[in-house]
């Protein structure tokens, strides 16, 4: 299957054709015509999009066939002046007030906070006698429903017709009654009919929900509130968090629940989501690297190694660059990355430290002093160094100065005729980064401690391969190591 592109990708889109395919590649038409350049105003599928062929998930389908004729027909009815006001009662729609993300380093205490105020909440004595009155006065009620529900048995085929209607008129009160019908009555007829009924309810509600959300009133979502804390608020945020409801309910309905839950659902979600890259060869999104990032965001979620390598196989995707891009997205994006890189506990500190560099997140510095003080393995040391001098400052030069007495290796052996005479066989060395990063850091040319101004660079800091020194010759090294730290560290002589 083609992957489909972010659902927040279709809301409000001009389109000139509709139609949603099932995963065996059946066509599920809507029959209906849509006109060209007409508006919608609710995430929808398309098969042709702009020239984009498109193609959906199933249970993404079953809703969306449900949805698409009566969207599309207040489409039609409504014209673009109208937009600004509601389906119902001429309300006008709440603009989405745009909320600016949470930094960094708060992101992980919105989870302690959580786990702090777990405990078991008791529904008072009056409540509980509320529900059972409310249940009452409903069975009291009860009779024109159940009417209605014995019609769907009838044996003509519009007396059948007619009850469904009405039931579908009753709505969310009839569907407790339906559903035991479904799963009780004798007959079959009123048991798929009732089923049947009961579904395009749920469905129907869950529509104008998402519609109501989108447009910015005060709509119940599972996660949410908590997702908003992190995320901030806004329209293309709203529309990235229904794409992530309806692909990862579990992830959506663990934010607010314990560390447990969002550890289970993070597991299914890189099932979910690998299952989708290698299985049904389908690109990653936006929200399925959002709602990794949400839960890993979470300290007491335990990761590993392969946790980790599952999320950057997202990263390296279309996703990244998509979220990246967008103006709205951008910041929470960076900002659950970051959030996420500083873990004390994470694994892939080199792909970590590139990737940092890469998308020049400078909130990372913390877990890059870190890796500094805690790391032993040369490479990413060197690596750490290059990040320091990328976002560090001046000050930062002493969790650097250590590592000048690290001779380990950090590049291959290779010859280097640009710098010094042909032939001379030249190796990068622990401290040779550290020397690089200080001189940086300091504000000065790497020309003016023998390392070649070539090796400067605008995302990486420098270029380790080529700040090395001669393995047969110590002088050279020595001579710029004396000189970093007289003149830039000002040690003395027999420091």
């Amino acid at each position: 299957m083609c992957r489909i592109g972010n659902l927040a990708d279709f809301v409000r889109p001009t389109i000139d054709s509709v139609e949603v395919i099932s995963m065996n590649r059946l066509p599920v038409r809507a029959n209906q015509t849509v006109r060209a350049n007409q508006t919608f105003r609710y995430p929808i599928a398309i098969l042709q999009y702009r020239r984009r062929t498109v193609r959906i998930d199933l249970a993404m389908a079953m809703m969306i066939v449900v949805l698409i004729s009566s969207i599309a027909t207040r489409s039609v009815a409504q014209s673009p002046e109208d937009s600004s006001a509601g389906s119902e009662g001429g309300e006008a729609i709440t603009r989405v007030v745009a909320v600016p993300p949470m930094p960094a380093d708060q992101i992980a205490s919105v989870f302690q906070k959580a786990r702090a105020s777990d405990a078991i909440e008791t529904v008072p004595a009056d409540e509980n006698l509320a529900v059972k009155d409310s249940n009452a006065s409903e069975q009291s009620d009860d009779d024109p429903l159940q009417g209605w529900i014995a019609q769907l048995g009838s044996t003509e085929f519009a007396a059948r017709e007619q009850a469904t209607v009405a039931l579908r008129r009753i709505g969310q009160p009839a569907l407790r009654s339906l559903r035991e019908t479904a799963a009780n009555h004798a007959d079959i007829e009123v048991r798929t009919r009732a089923s049947d009924i009961a579904d395009g309810i749920v469905q129907g509600e869950a529509a104008g929900r998402i519609d109501a959300f989108l447009a910015g009133h005060d709509v119940s979502m599972d996660g949410w509130n908590v997702a908003t804390k992190i995320l901030g608020d806004g329209v293309r945020i709203r529309e990235l968090y229904v794409d992530l409801v309806m692909r990862h309910e579990d992830v959506a309905q663990s934010l607010n629940g314990s560390s447990a839950d969002r550890q289970t659902a993070l597991r299914s979600a890189i099932v979910r989501i690998q299952r989708g890259m290698f299985v049904e060869q389908r690109l990653p999104t936006e929200s399925d690297a959002i709602a990794l990032l949400l839960l890993m965001n979470d300290r007491s979620v335990v990761t590993n190694r392969l946790d980790e390598g599952a999320l950057f196989s997202v990263l390296q995707k279309e996703a990244s660059s998509l979220l990246f891009k967008d103006a709205q997205l951008s910041e929470p994006f960076r900002q659950l990355l970051a959030g996420w890189m500083t873990r004390d506990d994470v694994s892939n500190r080199q792909e970590i430290l590139w990737y940092s560099m890469s998308w020049d997140l400078k909130e990372v510095l913390p877990m890059v002093v870190t890796t500094l003080k805690k790391v032993t393995d040369p490479v990413t040391l060197g690596m750490a160094c290059q990040a320091v001098a990328r976002f560090g400052v001046a000050d930062d030069t002493e969790h650097v100065r250590p590592l000048l007495t690290d001779q380990r290796p950090v590049s291959e052996q290779q010859f280097m005729a640009q710098r010094f005479s042909s032939g001379v066989l030249v190796q990068t060395q622990v401290r040779d980064t550290a020397m690089a990063a200080i001189v940086l850091l300091k504000g000065r040319k790497l020309s003016e401690f023998q390392m070649s101004d070539d090796a400067r660079h605008p995302k990486y800091g420098f270029i380790i391969d080529q700040i090395g020194f001669p393995i047969e010759d110590a002088k050279p090294r020595e001579d710029v190591l004396q000189r970093v730290r007289s003149e830039l560290l000002k040690e003395q002589p027999d420091a």
